[in-house]
């Protein structure tokens, strides 16, 4: 029973990392600021806290590198009321980790259901907009349809839709996209409508001369196009749709300062020099050098995360045989450039190429002579250790 209780207490204990693995960061709507002001958590997922009215459903959370909100967030979350939710308090997560030392700016909108008569109220504001966008951007001429092209009247159709649309959202997050090909078909149709063909029409009377018909057939097939306009924003409109109540902005708020390390390797390479595989000349020595990743565990792919490209010298010369001494140009020691890998949380595995050339040539002339210079591949075994640079103050 005893060992029982310390493999739990050890369990616990493990899991006690993972537990405490969401920072929870409280905002405060009256001032707009998280934690009283203190730096968000950086380079880690954390939770975004805080309280809102019993009317609000929907609270959604935007992050932008800058001010400019203009621009689409790099990182956005929902948060939506459900029965079992708390009355006055919202949770959003935000599993995208802010890089440290930086300033990001949050938006935070607040959204309450509107009513099936306020819905139906929208729809009848869109239809009036779009209608009269319509009358004005069509001339009925006395054979054909005079109006713009149908790609610039599909462009102004879908920003008047969307402007009106944009303070409204429903659960299921789907925006209005635009109009479709059928709307944009339709106004080609238009563009191309003969006026002289309508007097054909089986629906004109005999007693309605020639310009009275192509009038009513152009007004006719105009309104068949609004018809079609207005269905498809009433596709968008006809789910429970939430409107935008409240928006708080927070720019430039600031992340924790968070180290800058200079990952310095200190290990022991192989260098080849010459010959096939059975037989072959090589020479190895201890070297020290610099490595740069490709990315930033938080914020890369953990392979790009342990993947980098490294430099630096061999701290003594080589020997390829009897007199084959070979140096480096500028320090007197070969250096290299390499590709390397962590395989382990300390072991780098490095390959890539040495600069070398004879000692001789060096001892008379330690300028660089490129045609007295070669290069040949090594690989190596590291240990990886960060050096930490405060540069931030």
């Amino acid at each position: 029973m005893k060992s029982t209780s310390i493999l739990l207490t050890i369990l616990l204990i493990i899991s006690l990392p993972t537990m405490a693995q969401y920072k929870t960061a409280i905002f405060n709507y009256e001032r707009a600021y998280f934690d009283d002001g203190q730096p968000l958590p950086a380079e880690n997922r954390f939770i975004i806290s805080g309280e809102t009215g019993a009317n609000i459903d929907i609270v959604e959370l935007k992050i932008y590198h800058s001010a400019n909100t203009a621009k689409a967030p790099f990182y956005q979350n929902t948060w939506e009321r459900r029965d079992t939710s708390p009355v006055n308090t919202f949770t959003l997560p935000v599993n995208q980790p802010l890089r440290g030392n930086g300033e990001y700016t949050f938006v935070l909108n607040y959204y309450t259901k509107i009513s099936g008569e306020q819905q139906q109220q929208l729809l009848s504001q869109m239809d009036a907009a779009l209608g009269a966008y319509l009358d004005q951007s069509f001339r009925v001429e006395r054979s054909s349809i005079d109006m713009q092209h149908p790609r610039t009247m599909r462009t102004d159709l879908n920003a008047i839709a969307q402007q009106g649309l944009s303070f409204y959202r429903n659960r299921i997050n789907y925006s209005f996209a635009g109009f479709s090909d059928l709307v944009y078909q339709k106004l080609e149709q238009l563009g191309e409508l003969k006026l002289r063909k309508a007097r054909f029409n089986i629906f004109a009377k005999n007693d309605e001369n020639t310009k009275s018909v192509q009038l009513r057939y152009a007004q006719e097939q105009i309104a068949a196009l609004k018809i079609m306009v207005s269905k498809e924003v009433a596709q968008f409109a006809g789910v429970q749709l939430y409107a935008l109540t409240d928006s708080k902005k927070v720019s430039d708020y600031a992340t924790e300062k968070t180290k800058n390390a200079l990952a310095i390797n200190v290990g022991y390479g192989g260098v080849y020099y010459t010959g096939s595989f059975d037989n072959f000349s090589y020479d190895t020595a201890p070297y020290a050098g610099i490595s740069i990743p490709f990315g930033k565990a938080p914020f890369a792919s953990p392979f790009w995360a342990r993947t980098s490209i490294s430099t630096g010298v061999f701290m003594q010369n080589m020997k390829f045989g009897t007199g084959r001494v070979a140096t480096g140009p500028l320090v007197q020691r070969p250096f290299f450039l390499a590709l390397g890998y962590r395989a382990l949380p300390f072991i780098r595995l490095n390959a890539g190429a040495t600069v070398l050339q004879d000692k001789q040539t060096s001892s008379t002339n330690p300028d660089i002579n490129l045609d007295k210079l070669y290069i040949r591949p090594f690989v190596g075994l590291s240990m990886e250790l960060n050096l930490w640079l405060n540069l931030n103050r």
